[in-house]
């Protein structure tokens, strides 16, 4: 990825690059033109997202491949394995 976590919030790299693996056609058009970094976001609890962005978007979707969407799903689902078997998922 190239985004971090704090730059990449809303509709970014990581959720777009999920989508375009996962489900492609829930990704709209433009995407590539709609990055947008929100700056700083002090009092985004208290006054949400939209005080920071007209679009929704608060990242870099330009960033986004459906590669890396199917990367991120791999190590989350190998990440939340061990989750699963400490609770005894597997008994």
């Amino acid at each position: 990825m190239i985004s971090d976590r704090r730059a990449d919030m809303h509709a970014g790299e990581i959720e777009t690059s999920i989508l375009l693996h996962a489900a492609p056609e829930l990704v709209r058009d433009g995407n590539a033109n709609a990055d947008h970094g929100g700056g700083p976001r002090p009092f985004l609890l208290v006054q949400g997202m939209g005080a920071y962005t007209a679009s929704g978007v608060i990242g870099f979707p330009s960033f986004a491949t459906a590669g890396k969407g199917k990367a991120v799903l791999a190590s989350l689902t190998g990440s939340f394995a061990g989750h699963l078997e400490s609770l005894g998922a597997n008994d």
